[in-house]
């Protein structure tokens, strides 16, 4: 990849904090508040992946996703920790298709 200059001005930036959060039930708390997902969200996967992937949800030009704390949470969630990744490609790549800029950075 080159190094290039990006201008995501026009993108609405979300944190997801995940310092600290040991449980899946704290992993999907700090994803409801970071992301500022709908009040109904069921706290599941499918809810998240049907929260990411709506429509009424994104209304913004694009959307850059940092996820914090990403190294240690990784080795904390596990297999939870594979399927949000599983999740985040698959709504960059759904959003792809409808030409909207959708990122995630893990830090």
């Amino acid at each position: 990849m080159k190094n290039t200059i990006l201008n995501l001005a026009a993108e609405k930036f979300l944190t997801v904090d995940l310092h600290g959060k040991k449980s899946k039930k704290s992993l999907m708390e700090a994803l409801a508040d970071g992301l500022k997902l709908p009040k109904h969200f069921g706290h599941n996967w499918d809810a998240l992946a049907d929260c990411l992937m709506d429509e009424n949800w994104a209304k913004a030009t694009g959307y850059t996703i940092v996820v914090t704390d990403s190294a240690a949470a990784a080795k904390r969630f596990g297999e939870d920790w594979d399927t949000l990744t599983d999740l985040l490609d698959e709504a960059c790549e759904w959003w792809g298709e409808r030409e909207k800029a959708f990122h995630v950075v893990l830090v």
